[in-house]
């Protein structure tokens, strides 16, 4: 209602997204104007004036942005009432973005077009599972007005869980339920044992955000709800960038507002198809500070065609943060998905932590293990993946604690090869 007094900008982004992702257009027009745009208008960027390509411009990442924060800002928004979005630091590396309207608006437009394609529609009653917090918690009116619970996970214990679940059985107009795998995993095992399938529940789609979703909690999640389960692909500085496509295992990227690179993990350098890469996003919307080449720290994996008939770019895999993978005791490079895999036969477990302390020693983290059960199990499991070698020390916890975004890594990696 409110955006169409004001004219429906929102709207008319919508459509364009709808659109542009329709017809597998390429953004090429947008990518010539924000590029232009940045060398004019911020001077970080003013170097790269008489570009011939978007490979002209520096790859970027927090660490420049903060170094640089002035140069990155616009001089055509210096006066402007901006949108200020904070990045929780899970990373290491904490900062702040600005935003111009226009940008804003498009960032609201991707939520609801993506969300729209998992089954969520505007208006509909849903539950956001999270640390809340008087930092990023919603006003009462504008919870409200969004149909929005906040349900907070600081403890995520197994009073907590019930309380969530009987939330979700009580409440019939709960359509949506949004969260990280570190709560949709606990809160599917202990549906489970409850015996509790989707007749008990109402929702529609379950849309997990921040951290990797392992197959087998997605189709764990399938079974207890009965409705569409997708991961999306998204960060506060920028917006939605993939999405889970409802039927399949692929992401579909958001072309229509960004432009995508895939580097090598070991350098500037494209990677192939099917390589993991570092995923680079050109954003072609943020005028306030422009971001061009952004390095977001992700590991994905490229596929060459869309397995479901989508027109345009898929991820066959976003893997997580580059500084979340391991190393063997033979300094081979392990993606956090392995762990996630070795480990969810471990019913019992509600939480589990793999932290590399240096080369081949390791702690493992394990709350909710059967007490006076012997540890041989999960050393047999680590050793495993990481080497018969490896040191691994077993430390059994009440609960293992969250980042302050309500974030909970699987794998620390305290620990860096020389080489």
């Amino acid at each position: 209602m409110a955006d169409h007094l004001q004219g429906s900008p929102i709207g008319r982004h919508c459509e364009d997204i709808e659109a542009r992702l329709a017809a597998g257009a390429s953004s090429t027009d947008r990518l010539e104007a924000i590029l232009h745009f940045a060398v004019e208008h911020a001077p970080f960027y003013a170097a790269c004036r008489g570009f011939s390509s978007l490979q002209d411009f520096p790859v970027i990442d927090k660490r420049i942005i903060k170094a640089h924060d002035e140069a990155f800002r616009s001089d055509v928004f210096r006066e402007a009432r901006l949108q200020v979005m904070h990045t929780s630091g899970s990373t290491g590396t904490p900062f702040a973005v600005l935003q111009d309207p226009d940008k804003r608006r498009r960032a609201l437009a991707e939520m609801i077009c993506f969300g729209r394609r998992a089954g969520y529609q505007v208006g509909d009653r849903y539950v956001f599972t999270r640390v809340w917090n008087h930092l990023n918690r919603k006003p009462w009116h504008v919870a409200l007005r969004e149909n929005a619970i906040m349900f907070d996970i600081s403890l995520l214990d197994e009073v907590r869980l019930e309380s969530l679940r009987s939330l979700l059985r009580r409440d019939t107009g709960i359509r949506c339920m949004l969260g990280y795998p570190s709560t949709l995993g606990p809160l599917a095992r202990y549906l489970e044992q409850r015996g509790d399938g989707p007749d008990a529940f109402h929702l529609r789609t379950i849309i997990s955000i921040s951290e990797r979703l392992p197959q087998q909690l997605r189709e764990a999640l399938r079974a207890r709800f009965g409705c569409t389960v997708v991961a999306r692909y998204s960060n506060q500085e920028n917006g939605v960038l993939a999405q889970q496509c409802p039927d399949r295992d692929e992401y579909h990227l958001n072309t229509a507002s960004y432009v995508f690179e895939y580097l090598s993990l070991d350098g500037d350098h494209s990677a192939r198809p099917g390589d993991r890469a570092r995923i680079v996003v050109t954003d072609l919307f943020n005028r306030a500070m422009p971001m061009i080449r952004y390095d977001t720290g992700d590991v994905v994996v490229r596929q060459p065609a869309a397995a479901c008939g989508w027109k345009t770019e898929t991820l066959r895999e976003v893997e997580g943060r580059q500084m979340d993978f391991l190393y063997d005791t033979e300094d081979r490079r392990l993606s956090p998905v392995v762990v996630c895999n070795a480990f969810w036969p471990f019913t019992g477990l509600k939480q589990f932590q793999l932290i590399q302390e240096a080369r081949g020693q390791y702690t493992l983290v394990l709350n909710g293990a059967e007490p006076g059960a012997t540890d041989d199990p999960f050393l047999e499991t680590v050793r495993g993946f990481l080497g018969a070698e490896a040191a691994v020390t077993v430390r059994h916890v009440e609960q293992i604690p969250q980042l302050a975004s309500g974030k909970f890594s699987v794998v620390v990696n305290r620990y860096r090869p020389s080489a």
